[in-house]
């Protein structure tokens, strides 16, 4: 019985543009195989998708320890809810969490607890994707170039950054425009709506235009995975390899998410309005 568990991998089908959606109960015991395929499912594919699961917080975690170290951040209780409103429910366009950092979070996985079936939804690109769809010409504007990166003001979530000459920012960074993703080797296109301030060597002017082409390869909406949510789903990505955003959740019903962070550092903006950062 033990030699049969052993060759056990899980079902799953492809998503378009790209990730797969597997059919296991998660709450369940994995076999060593199974827990070998997940993490190679995530390398390959970038997101897995699990419906009509029911995990403890504790489950969670220990799914999510397959693909590293789990993170905790002092201020956070693991759930992710609008109740309150404000940036917990404002508009939030596309990013990688703490990608103005150097260590960006790994993978992240939110797992719908109490959700309006359909109302809510999150949405995916593919940094690796783009990077291979852009024109020569702009891949070579951003190879071996630096960005200017920050996590923004709280009431700019929703605004494209690099409209701005000189955006507040609650952490700023450098990185580079194009990364390696560690987890598969892949390269990516590492600038974003939220995050990316301007390209370094350009003058501002410059710099909003290479990226507005940029974004519109990268944002293409043929290249967008939406993801509706359900009470009971799971979503696992990859961080590194995809950006991520959300709508208004105002209008969308009661919305609680359990959030998993797979990562080494726990940088974050928690910071009180009057310390933000200025150029």
């Amino acid at each position: 019985m033990e030699r049969q568990e052993m060759g056990v991998t899980v079902p799953f089908r492809g998503l378009a543009p790209f990730g797969v959606e597997i059919e296991r109960d998660l709450s369940r015991p994995l076999a060593p195989s199974e827990a070998f395929h997940l993490t190679q499912l995530l390398r390959a594919h970038g997101l897995i998708l699990a419906r009509g699961q029911s995990l403890s917080m504790a489950r969670q975690r220990e799914i999510c320890a397959l693909f590293g170290p789990i993170l905790d951040r002092a201020g956070e209780t693991g759930t992710m809810s609008n109740d309150g409103g404000g940036p917990s429910a404002s508009e939030l366009t596309w990013h990688s969490d703490a990608a103005y950092t150097e260590a960006p979070f790994d993978a992240l996985a939110l797992h719908a607890l109490d959700v309006v079936d359909d109302a809510s939804s999150t949405r995916f690109v593919s940094a690796e994707q783009a990077l291979a769809a852009l024109p020569p010409d702009l891949a070579d504007a951003l190879a071996g170039r630096e960005q200017e990166m920050i996590s923004p003001h709280y009431t700019r979530l929703a605004e494209r950054t690099c409209d701005r000459r000189d955006p507040e920012a609650q952490k700023r960074g450098i990185r580079p425009a194009i990364v390696t993703n560690p987890h598969n080797g892949r390269r990516c296109v590492w600038v974003s709506e939220l995050q990316t301030a301007r390209l370094l060597g350009m003058d501002w002017e410059e710099s909003r235009a290479v990226l507005h082409v940029v974004f519109d390869v990268l944002y293409d909406a043929a290249g967008v995975f939406e993801h509706r949510w359900r009470k009971g789903d799971l979503l696992i990505w990859d961080n590194i390899a995809l950006q991520h955003a959300r709508g208004d959740l105002a209008g969308v019903g009661r919305r609680v998410l359990q959030r998993v962070i797979v990562g080494t550092q726990g940088v974050a903006p928690h910071i009180t309005p009057w310390n933000i950062e200025r150029p």
